[in-house]
């Protein structure tokens, strides 16, 4: 996956191939975070759409986000050659 289709919202899945009812992942502009959809492992359809993680940082190869987990904070790097770009048919 490239860094402008990260930017552009582009659903994924991160080191692992695409399978039904596997989690996506986008990210979203507007809320500067990641949104997490999880999928039914039956027809793939959207079961919950939520939030994952603020994303203060967006390099050239890669980004970082963070999220809070009982009250600490947990720091996470992906870089974009990690993300698999989601297939809906697959």
């Amino acid at each position: 996956m490239t860094r402008e289709q990260f930017l552009n919202g582009t659903m994924f899945t991160i080191g692992v191939p695409t399978y039904k009812g596997a989690c996506t992942f986008c990210y979203n502009a507007d809320a500067g975070c990641m949104m997490r959809q999880s999928r039914s492992s039956i027809d793939n359809r959207v079961v919950l759409d939520d939030y994952e993680c603020n994303v203060p940082k967006i390099g050239r190869v890669g980004f970082e986000g963070f999220t809070h987990v009982m009250k600490k904070k947990v720091v996470v790097k992906y870089k974009f050659s990690d993300l698999v770009q989601f297939e809906e048919g697959v």
